[in-house]
């Protein structure tokens, strides 16, 4: 196979692929390259001033790619956010940007074009701006090039190559990896990619069952949680790829036994780019793109690659152990040391000190502005070992800490916790610090809940997991010897989390039916189920003992401009 280059990526090929037969495919449903070029001429259709940056923000792979590439051709720079909140975009249109895509500008749909305007990929030109996830601090804005982006998917190309079938995403095609591995390597490489969201596991489901898949780009929290047992006449993609978080051993074999290949990890940030890769249940060490150069300074890595902003050497905060010339282990970040009471405490020792403890799958290590400089512990536990009562939980916190008490001092030991059944990931697979200042919002705001997370399904449908902390206001007066939370507050927290999911489509309207058969009572473990419809939201709320809660909201629709 002849390695692909940087002027392979530049010549946009995809714009000379009209003998492909698809271009997207769900299996079913096929779009080729006829429909392609209409669209990304309808898409070039936006009202942009010259030199007015477009904010792309869409969920549908089709749409989303062809304004992209509409953009790219009209010489249009393309910010994309990390999320579509209404915050998060104002922010970003302050400088004069226009909102494009599900939530701002799109073409209507009696268009009528020509063939799109092919413009010029310049090697230096900035093609995008992303955003770190922010699981290290505030989200920072990259600029990335279109050079960067060739050598992004140079290295997947050239090093993982593709025989034929579908390119399906797991992950948000707004972040570099979900961008560069699955996207725009089935464009450069002439192979469809998937037409319709995957997030489900009933979406890989129907992907393996529909079709040939020629590669699976996923995240260890979306490989987790496989299930059990694929359909039989599920055919094997040919490879699997995982980012975004170290893929645990045990979940690699999982991952390998029930899709039937290799699952092979990437190790990389929104800064640098891809950097190496593994097969966890080969080799627990890491190999380097052949492109891309390290060496260590001191403990930290050093690494040069046509990837990186600057040609020069960069060193990373991962603190590494070189195994060989090239092969190395990753020891962890050089910047998770923190102080209690003037000691210094590695946040990543007490992680892998929790995680040995009896029922725990995973931990993380954080010392919140709101915990007054104490460590505080997000854990993810077995099904069987989650609390569901105050008795149990204060139970399982001190069999923690018991656990801990050999290996480090008292003031080191964890003094809030956050007990989880899954591991609460954005769409690109990372624990972010917005997540991290939710799940401890309650220590400074007394009139929420205790979020634990939130899991969605197919159709709109969400749970979201609280605890009833003793301290929240809402309890005050309901009722003296025996409190409960009032009605009121379960429906406002049900509106509260409907109203941030679906800012767009939610309106005011009647509530109904509203049920409350049992009390929530302080310590409890419940979990809110959100419905939402374009007529109706319904709500539920129950616990391991049973319903507490239920209604619905009957929508009424809202003017637009």
């Amino acid at each position: 196979m002849t390695a692909m280059t940087e002027q392979h990526f530049l010549s946009a090929p995809w714009q000379w692929a009209s003998h492909l037969p698809q271009v997207a495919t769900s299996g079913a449903c096929q779009r080729d390259h006829a429909d392609f070029c209409r669209d990304v001429a309808r898409w070039q259709q936006a009202p942009l001033e010259r030199g007015q940056d477009a904010i792309l923000v869409d969920p549908d792979p089709w749409s989303f790619t062809c304004a992209l590439l509409a953009c790219w051709h009209r010489g249009v720079r393309v910010i994309l956010p990390n999320d579509g909140q209404p915050d998060t975009l104002a922010a970003l249109a302050k400088d004069g940007a226009r909102l494009i895509g599900a939530q701002g500008w799109t073409p209507p749909s009696d268009t009528v074009v020509g063939t799109p305007a092919w413009g010029t990929l310049s090697a230096e030109s900035v093609a995008i701006d992303i955003f770190t996830s922010g699981s290290s601090g505030t989200p920072q804005r990259l600029a990335k090039t279109f050079r960067q982006l060739a050598h992004e998917t140079c290295a997947f190309s050239n090093t993982f190559p593709l025989d034929y079938g579908v390119v399906v995403s797991q992950v948000s095609l707004h972040h570099i990896y979900g961008l560069s591995a699955a996207l725009l390597r089935a464009l450069t490489e002439g192979l469809p990619f998937s037409l319709t969201p995957c997030r489900f596991p009933e979406d890989v489901h129907h992907y393996l069952h529909a079709t040939s898949v020629a590669a699976l780009v996923s995240s260890p929290a979306q490989l987790e949680r496989l299930p059990e047992a694929l359909e039989a006449n599920d055919r094997p993609p040919q490879q699997v790829f995982s980012s975004g978080a170290p893929l645990s051993q045990n979940a690699a074999v999982h991952a390998r036994r029930q899709l039937g290949c290799t699952i092979t990890e990437i190790y990389g940030s929104s800064e640098t780019g891809a950097i190496a890769w593994r097969d966890r249940t080969v080799d627990s060490h890491w190999q380097p793109f052949d492109d891309t150069d390290v060496r260590a300074d001191g403990e930290l890595l050093c690494l040069r690659s046509p990837r990186l902003a600057t040609p020069g050497w960069v060193t990373h905060a991962d603190r590494v152990r070189f195994i060989d010339a090239r092969r190395f282990e990753l020891l962890g970040r050089a910047d998770r040391i923190v102080k209690v009471g003037g000691k210094r405490i590695s946040l990543e020792a007490l992680e892998r000190t929790l995680a040995q403890q009896p029922n725990v799958l995973k931990a993380h290590c954080v010392q919140p502005r709101s915990a007054n400089d104490r460590i505080a512990a997000i854990v993810q536990l077995t099904p069987q070992a989650v609390p569901h009562t105050s008795a149990e939980r204060k139970a399982l916190i001190q069999a923690l800490r018991d656990g801990l008490q050999d290996a480090f001092e008292t003031i080191a030991l964890p003094r809030y916790f956050r007990f989880v059944e899954h591991w609460p990931v954005n769409a690109q697979g990372k624990l972010t610090r917005a997540t991290i200042m939710r799940l401890f919002q309650d220590l400074e705001n007394r009139d929420v809940p205790r979020w634990l997370g939130c899991t969605e399904a197919p159709n709109d449908i969400c749970h979201i997991t609280y605890e009833i902390p003793e301290h929240l206001r809402a309890l005050e007066g309901h009722f003296p010897g025996l409190p409960i939370v009032p009605g009121v507050a379960l429906v406002h927290w049900a509106l509260q989390e409907a109203r941030t999911r679906w800012p767009d489509t939610l309106a005011t309207g009647a509530l109904e039916r509203l049920k409350f058969p049992t009390p929530v009572r302080p310590g409890m473990r419940i979990t809110l189920t959100l419905e939402h419809t374009a007529t109706r939201l319904a709500f539920t709320i129950r616990s391991q003992g049973g319903q507490h809660a239920s209604g619905r909201l009957r929508l009424e629709e809202t003017a637009h401009d």
